[in-house]
């Protein structure tokens, strides 16, 4: 959108996932606002999207014991305002599976989080965008002969 009113925004997360005999388990984060969705932020001053990814990851989990999907991404866009600001916000999530399900929150950030299947990650997820993207990962993971 050339010329638009509207600045942009970019975010880098991690959809942890931990496979299990009959499917998978996806860790969901309560952010302080209310919202569930996805461990994300934006990158340091010369890190990768993928960098950035895996910092806010660990950051706002503890989790370090992970391995990210090779060659996948996934992505999320919608809009926000902030004191009066438009954004247009895109957010590139990397999925990866996990080793263990021992969070420790960064509690500046984070208010809850829930290990939880498919189904219940969906009813339990805020946003449109952030459930069209566990669809897409659930997909991918089901499709590829990870299930």
């Amino acid at each position: 959108m050339a010329g638009s009113k509207f600045s942009q925004d970019e975010a880098f997360g991690i959809v942890p996932i931990l496979r299990e005999q009959n499917g998978y388990q996806f860790l969901l984060i309560q952010h302080h606002a209310g919202h569930w969705g996805f461990p994300k932020g934006h990158a340091d001053p010369g890190e990768s999207a993928l960098e950035a990814a895996c910092r806010e990851f660990v950051e706002e989990t503890g989790i370090a014991s992970y391995s990210v999907l090779p060659e996948v991404t996934f992505t999320e866009q919608y809009f926000f305002n902030r004191r009066g600001k438009k954004f247009r916000k895109t957010v590139i999530y990397f999925p990866a599976l996990v080793q263990s399900t021992t969070v420790k929150c960064q509690q500046e950030e984070i208010r809850a989080y829930a290990w939880v299947e498919f189904k219940q990650a969906i009813a339990l997820m805020s946003f449109t965008g952030s459930r069209q993207v566990l669809i897409d990962v659930h997909h991918y993971l089901t499709s590829h002969s990870l299930a």
